[in-house]
Parts: structure tokens; sequence; C-alpha cells
């Protein structure tokens, strides 16, 4: 089988790009309308009938035909072709499941989308089925055992196929047209639970528990931190291998900043002193109080005798030279 699509392949190069949800890719090209108008009717379905065939090999029922997601990949698929390129933005930059919300599917419940694009030459809807089965995300989206429901569009412009793809489901793993659960067969691939970001813990910490099939870039981007982020706080490396049940830790708590202590400072208390040193400074204090006076001493009132004596005798011999005839 795997020969047989290759030799379809040689036919026309195949210009292929395959973009998970969360991005896009893109190629100008020149635009031109299907010749016959069903062509594209005809095409949408061939890829529903295609998914629901690989679905069948992998033990999973059929993927019920939804208007509103046909509505939506028709739009989309509309919007590439007016713009040459393919993507998974709406003209808005809307994504698909804000698309599909808006829609109106699920009917305000909780609902899950998944989108696969394709373009090539030559490129029939089986054709982009098994491009898509190539690599895990894109053929979760055809083959995830909660997937209930699909919406497909097709198109052509200056030579290249435009396929769109649109499946979902309301949170429970149930139809948008059902009522109650659909009973969930074991999945053979082991598509992934959707992500439903955790409650902060009390201490502000975030952490996921792996549910089956999560990788931890799907967390990084539900929980909007990087990949390299997620690994770095998990003590991870990009080949380190997880498992379901265990604790991620998506945000650490936040580290407190202390805040500064008031601290007083001590004032010693005063030195003990000696009677004698007491006295001392009593002593000191009175003579201050009396003022200059108690300082005088006997020396000092010596020489103010001498000195009057010396005052008396230089006057008395000044008065006697002026009385000597």
């Amino acid at each position: 089988m795997a020969s047989g699509w290759r030799g379809a392949r040689a036919i026309g190069s195949v210009v292929l790009a395959l973009v998970v949800a969360c991005g896009a890719a893109a190629v100008g090209l020149p635009r031109l309308a299907f010749a016959d108008a069903a062509a594209p009717r005809q095409s949408a379905q061939a890829l529903i009938d295609a998914v629901n065939d690989l679905r069948a090999t992998y033990g999973l029922g059929p993927l019920n035909g939804d208007p509103i997601l046909m509505l939506v990949a028709q739009r989309q698929n509309d919007y590439s072709i007016s713009i040459g390129q393919i993507t998974h933005y709406g003209p808005d930059g809307s994504r698909p499941r804000e698309q599909a919300i808006a829609a109106g599917y699920g009917g305000g419940r909780t609902v899950f989308i998944s989108e696969n694009i394709a373009m090539g030459t030559g490129l029939s809807p089986q054709d982009a089925v098994q491009w898509w089965t190539g690599d895990e995300p894109h053929l979760n989206t055809m083959i995830g055992p909660y997937y209930r429901d699909v919406g497909a569009a097709a198109g052509e412009s200056g030579g290249f196929a435009y396929y769109t793809l649109v499946t979902g489901y309301v949170a429970g793993g149930i139809s948008a047209q059902s009522t109650a659960p659909v009973a969930v067969s074991a999945p053979v691939f082991g598509g992934p639970l959707p992500v439903v970001t955790s409650t902060p813990q009390p201490d502000g910490s975030v952490i996921h528990i792996l549910e089956n099939g999560q990788a931890l870039w799907t967390v990084a981007a539900i929980y909007g931190v990087s990949l390299d982020e997620l690994l770095r706080l998990n003590g991870l490396s990009a080949d380190s291998v997880v498992h379901p049940g265990d604790a991620i830790l998506v945000r650490a708590a936040p580290t407190a900043t202390p805040s500064p202590v008031p601290t007083s400072t001590e004032t010693p208390p005063p030195a003990t002193r000696s009677p004698e040193e007491i006295a001392s400074t009593a002593t000191a204090v009175a003579i201050d109080a009396a003022g200059p006076l108690a300082r005088i001493t006997l020396r000092d009132v010596l020489s103010w005798v001498v000195v009057g004596a010396w005052v008396v005798l230089i006057i008395a011999g000044v008065v006697f030279a002026i009385r000597r005839p």
C-alpha cells in the first residue's frame, strides 16, 4: 500500500503544509476555482469517508457529519483559497475552536476542536489523509477516541487542491447532536485527553497531573509557558520520558521578599562610679557654683601683697622726690 501511494505521488510535485492546531503555515499561490461546482462537495465527503475508513482500521466508530463544523471548515478553506495560502487563523485572527464556538457548536457547552489542513498539486482526499497519518497530532485529529463530530471542505486554486478537516466533541466525549455520552473505545493510538488547567495551590504554585497521551509541549501551550521553562522547573531535558500520573510543576510558588525588621540601638547603662569619684565630682561642682573667687589660693594672695608693697614703695619714692628742695 505504501509503495502504491508513493507511486501516486510521482504523478506531480506535492506541496503540503501540515501544522498542528496551535501553529500555521503559509505558501503563496495563484488562485483558480473548481470548474465543476459539485466537485468541492464531493471531495469534502470523500475526505470524511477516508477519515472514517482510517478510524475503522483502529476499531473506532465513524465521525458524525456536523453541519456547524462543515460550515466552519468551508469558511476556513474558502479563506485559505482567497489569500492563496493555508492557515489555521481566520480573517479576524480567530482559531478553529473560537470559530466553532462562534458558529454555535456545542450550544454553550465546553467543546474541544482540532483541525488539519493540507494543500498540494494532484492531491486527492485520500492523499491528504495519508499525509496526516505521518505525525501524532494530525493522526489524533482523525482517530482521537473522544472526537465525535466532523466537518470537511475542499477547493482548488491555481492547480492546487486545498483541504480542511475539523473534528470536535463536547466535554465528556459526546457529540454536539447527542444528549448522552457515547461509549469510548479503548484508544489504539492513545490519543491525548484535553488538557484542563489546574487550580493554583495555596502557596501559589501550579501543578498539572499528566493524563493519558498528554505531552509536555501541549501542557506548556495550554498554560502559556515555554517548553524550556517547563523542562527547567521539573529538572527534565528534551529527551526525558514522562508518564500519565506524573506531577508536572507548571509555575513555582512566588518567592516572598523578606520585609526589613526594625532594629533598636541599645544605650549602654551608665558606668558605676566609686564614692571617691562621686565626692570629687561634687566638690568640682561646688567650686564651679562659687565662681572664680572660690579657686584663689594663698600663693595668689601673697603674690598680690608683694606686688602691692612694691607699688607703695614706688609711689612713696616718687612723692619724696617731688617734695625735695
